[in-house]
């Protein structure tokens, strides 16, 4: 069992081997779902273009070359 504790402004520090073994890291967005039995943190799959955010030079938004993979026969 693997255990968190919750600081004043509602933050859980996930442990290391839990953002390891899931893959996260500082940035990553997680999904919080509350269920009958509880609360589960799951991350969230990034998007093709956030994977590949930074490989390429130039001054288009995520929304840009979203929209450019879209299109894309």
């Amino acid at each position: 069992m693997i255990i968190a504790k919750m600081l004043e402004k509602g933050q859980i520090v996930i442990p290391k081997e839990v953002r390891n073994k899931v893959d996260i890291s500082p940035g990553d967005k997680v999904e919080i779902k509350v269920t009958k039995d509880g609360v589960s943190i799951l991350p969230l799959k990034k998007s093709f273009t956030e994977s590949y955010a930074g490989c390429v030079k130039g001054k288009l938004t995520l929304e840009e070359l979203d929209n450019l993979y879209a299109e894309k026969p």
